[in-house]
């Protein structure tokens, strides 16, 4: 596995995460944020520097996060009331709902493959949709209608899509998100898997989320969290992702994909200095272990 680094994470400087990631020795980076706008929505100005600092730094870029589809997912129709007033609030609020789904795929999607393509980008991350507090199960079906319609746009474009394990969305387990790939049956969507957010949502990302996801990982991210009994859930350097099996599981599985830094945590440079120690470690642990056992 590569590791890689999500450059806001370090800074909202590309060029910056570039020069500080090169001095650590990393090469790989995903693309989210760009100073206060996420691509591709930036200023022109900043995608022609964006570019530049990508050749002239001379690194790989790993995957572009967009937020494509971390929005609500539109109602069939819209709430009613017998209230004129309120009858018009919904609509307002179903309108707006539709219209942003329409950008998603009308306009964020093509921006963000165009992008993708010019920096050399072969996987473009995704999301699964809001749940608004809905059941997780099943996904409906126009959550794989607008998946299975990204998947075929971004293969058009030479470019992968995979869609992130994410709290709160139709994709929010390992057996979830595996789940919805499946049901699209498009042949170049796999699974950004994140086995913090698995595990805010009661799973158990290793061995049973893993599991589900196992060949079918194009990109992992790398961050933790404890969860309490309650609920409650806080980001931390050393939680209750067990990385150690998770990071033995993919090394074992020949899983030769980018493993991405995203602590989420202040302040920022010490924190990604501190996760990239920790995942390095981790690595050398399970390269050093005895087979005794395989995880396939």
């Amino acid at each position: 596995m590569r590791i890689s680094l999500v450059t806001d994470e370090l800074s909202g400087d590309p060029e910056t995460a570039f020069e500080i990631g090169l001095e650590w020795g990393i090469r790989d980076f995903e693309l989210r944020g760009v100073h206060d706008r996420r691509v591709p929505r930036i200023e022109p100005h900043l995608r022609r520097r964006l570019v530049r600092a990508v050749r002239d730094f001379g690194v790989s870029i790993t995957a572009l996060s967009p937020g494509l589809f971390k929005i609500p997912l539109p109602a069939a129709s819209p709430q009613h009331s017998n209230l004129g007033w309120m009858d018009k609030g919904f609509d307002l609020a179903w309108s707006a709902a539709k219209a942003e789904m329409a950008d998603h795929l009308d306009s964020l999607l093509p921006q963000s493959l165009e992008l993708a393509a010019e920096l050399g980008a072969p996987l473009i991350v995704a999301f699964s949709f809001q749940r608004g507090g809905d059941r997780a199960d099943p996904a409906p079906g126009a959550v794989v209608e607008a998946l299975a319609r990204a998947a075929e746009a971004a293969a058009q474009a030479g470019i992968a899509l995979a869609i992130e394990t994410e709290e709160g969305h139709w994709a929010n387990t390992g057996a979830r998100t595996a789940g919805l790939v499946a049901a699209t049956g498009a042949a170049n969507l796999g699974v950004n898997w994140d086995p913090a957010n698995a595990l805010i949502d009661g799973d158990v990302p290793w061995p049973d989320g893993y599991g589900a996801v196992r060949g079918l990982v194009r990109n992992v991210h790398f961050k933790d969290v404890a969860v309490e009994p309650d609920g409650r859930w806080r980001i931390v350097e050393d939680g209750g992702v067990d990385w150690p099996g998770q990071i033995a599981a993919l090394l074992a599985d020949g899983y030769d994909g980018p493993i991405a830094l995203e602590p989420h945590l202040s302040p920022s440079v010490a924190s990604c200095r501190r996760a990239l120690a920790r995942l390095r470690g981790l690595i050398e642990q399970a390269q050093n272990a005895p087979k005794i056992f395989s995880t396939r």
